[in-house]
């Protein structure tokens, strides 16, 4: 029996359509997996496709079946739909990917259903190497199933519809309620066939997520060191921070600082210290000590942290408040240009996991994602509160236990992976990580700052180890 991820692409978070999820659950003689991707939009997409775009670039390395089908959140299943792509799949290995004709784009007999132009991407099913090689774009005038038709066939496999897979976009959201059987509620989307993972999951939210829009509070900030990084806290975390124009209020949570040296904190413009015990590395404690931090501010505050010792601010960071007060319920993170199984420390902070069985689902939900730094995170005081608990339950379980992880981030990736319904990727711009990057990604300018050769920007620049040495030669040689 063929087992395949099922990726769900939602535009919002609410629960699967009754008719959907029936379709869903109808499947035969495959394995499902079913992941939840949700589409919503920035303030600089410049439409609807853009952000259907990035939802499907992330979406792809969503699981590690050999087949993973994509599927819209208004696109409803024929029996038997997802076995007939897959087998069709297994015996063409000349195909990418075959989709099943939701909108009847074949019904004019026009196309051939093996090599149409235009393959829908509402219900299509790729070869899981084959999606992961992919880029999904989009050009004016045409949209991404457009694109990715052609650059799969540029790549020398095939694409097309399987006549015999049935599948229906119902786009009418009421409609399709309405004709749900009162029996099939809509369920939240979890894995089907699938054995619970090792690690606590979180009890939903008792609260809603507020209206982060309507009383658009002011951001803060967040930190977490040791006096090992005081020094670097000071010259290059609000040094730059400050220079270039932010003044938000930031939040230290300092741990082991001598008395003159919390009275150096204190009396910072802009800055309130708030000490922590010396129970631990800074990154690991943030879970507990930055709960109790949001845990007194307004639901709606929007809050970001970044790593107090390694990194470099070069912008202003008040656009990231818009994209919080825009996603309320969720949280903000970046992600490394690195997977897991090409990064040796988060790869190995999994392989040492003690107990197999958690080593190997976690090594199976993570070894094919992105890494995602857990040296930054941004969003409303409410959404930072209920992941730091999550995040926390995780980290504290006999899951990682044996773990050499010595801060937060294994845990991150395992709840984050875990339940996509809960954050937002953002732009890399925000937290652009230097480690494993060569002088082929960036460089450092004669005045300090970091400066990506491919032409994107740089708001908040990362670096661990020595990987700022050229800007401290800049900034830190007096």
């Amino acid at each position: 029996m063929d087992e395949v991820d099922l990726i769900l692409l939602s535009r919002d978070d609410g629960p699967p359509r009754p008719d959907v999820w029936a379709g869903i659950r109808s499947q035969q003689g495959v394995r499902l997996r079913v992941h939840r991707q949700i589409g919503s939009p920035l303030a600089g997409d410049p439409h609807r496709i853009a952000t259907i775009v990035r939802a499907r670039n992330f979406a792809r390395w969503s699981g590690s079946a050999p087949f993973a089908l994509m599927l819209d959140d208004d696109v409803v299943l024929g029996p038997g739909c997802a076995a007939r792509l897959a087998e069709a799949l297994r015996r063409r290995p000349r195909f990418a990917a075959f989709g099943a004709d939701s909108a009847n784009e074949m019904g004019r007999g026009a196309d051939n259903w093996d090599y149409p132009r235009h393959v829908g991407m509402a219900a299509v099913m790729f070869r899981r190497e084959r999606l992961q090689a992919l880029e999904f774009r989009w050009e004016p005038g045409k949209c991404e199933c457009l694109c990715c038709c052609e650059d799969v066939r540029r790549s020398g496999f095939g694409i097309g519809y399987l006549q015999a897979a049935q599948a229906w976009h119902r786009p009418s959201r009421g409609a399709a309620r309405e004709e749900a059987p009162a029996s099939e509620p809509a369920p939240a989307p979890t894995a089907v066939n699938a054995s619970p993972p090792p690690w606590p999951t979180p009890s939903p939210p008792s609260t809603p997520p507020p209206d982060a829009a309507s009383r658009p509070l002011p951001g803060r900030v967040m930190t977490a060191f040791d006096r090992n990084h005081l020094r670097l806290f000071l010259r290059r975390f609000v040094g730059t921070f400050r220079r270039e124009g932010n003044g938000e209020t930031i939040t230290a949570v300092a741990t082991g600082l001598r008395p003159s040296e919390r009275r150096l904190v204190a009396a910072m413009p802009g800055v309130e210290l708030e000490e922590a015990p010396e129970d631990g590395h800074p990154a690991k404690r943030r879970l507990d000590n930055f709960r109790r931090v949001v845990g007194r501010w307004p639901a709606e505050t929007p809050v970001a942290y970044w790593d107090a010792g390694d990194v470099v601010f070069q912008a202003r960071v008040a656009p990231l408040w818009d994209i919080v007060r825009a996603n309320p319920a969720r949280v903000l993170v970046a992600a490394e240009s690195q997977r897991f199984r090409e990064s040796g420390g988060a790869l190995w902070w999994v392989n040492t996991i003690r107990d197999p069985e958690a080593r190997r689902r976690a090594l199976q939900l993570l070894s094919d994602r992105h890494v995602l730094n857990s040296g930054f995170m941004a969003g409303t005081a409410w959404a930072m509160a209920h992941y730091l608990d999550a995040a926390a339950a995780i980290h504290d379980s006999p899951a990682l236990a044996g773990s050499t992880d010595f801060g937060d981030q294994t845990a991150m990736n395992i709840y984050l992976y875990s339940h996509p319904e809960a954050w937002l990727q953002v732009h890399s711009c925000w937290n652009y990580c230097l480690v494993c990057l060569g002088p082929e990604h960036f460089r450092v300018r004669p005045d300090g700052r970091t400066e990506r050769l491919d032409g994107e920007p740089v708001h908040v620049a990362h670096g661990a180890g020595k990987s700022l040495k050229a800007w401290d030669l800049v900034h830190l040689s007096g």
